[in-house]
């Protein structure tokens, strides 16, 4: 088994659902050939070097998985079929992997993907809310006195709009 890293782009006008449909859909490809997802990031939509099909923009996703190079023909084909995805690009990380290893970062990765329950509101509590105090800079001697680093710009005669 070796370690990939495969980023797509996708349509920056689908859907949220449907994104995470297409990402799970090439997950269970590369799970089909017996590999293992070590992550997915979504980076979020960002704006493109070039157009590409008269999209200035597009969805990032990077997948990080572990698996035999036929999921990887596999994955490619299917980014080719798929209309929705405007560019990919696999990358082999490595030639050899520790299945074990493998296992611990994908246990390490878990605690950073749960996403903290929202807080109880003030009247689920009882008006009882506590918070936090919090903590205020003192300004230094310099920044009392006015200095450059207060972020107020500095001016001079010379300064002109």
């Amino acid at each position: 088994m070796r370690r990939y890293e495969t980023i797509f782009i996708v349509r920056p006008d689908l859907p949220a659902d449907e994104v995470t449909a297409l990402v799970e859909r090439f997950k269970s490809i590369i799970t089909s050939f017996k590999g293992k997802v070590v992550k997915v990031q979504p980076w979020g939509k960002r704006r493109l070097a070039y157009t590409i099909e008269k999209k200035r923009e597009g969805l990032y996703i990077l997948i990080d998985f572990v698996s035999h190079f036929t999921a990887v023909a596999e994955m490619e084909r299917n980014f080719r079929i798929d209309e929705h995805v405007l560019r990919y690009q696999s990358v082999k990380t490595s030639d050899s992997v520790d299945m074990e290893e493998i296992e611990r970062e994908i246990a390490r990765m878990q605690p950073e993907e749960v996403k903290p329950e929202p807080r109880a509101s003030v009247e689920d509590q009882g008006g009882a809310a506590e918070k936090a105090p919090v903590p205020v800079k003192e300004p230094s001697g310099e920044e009392k006195a006015g200095g450059s680093e207060s972020g107020q710009k500095e001016t001079t005669g010379d300064d002109r709009q």
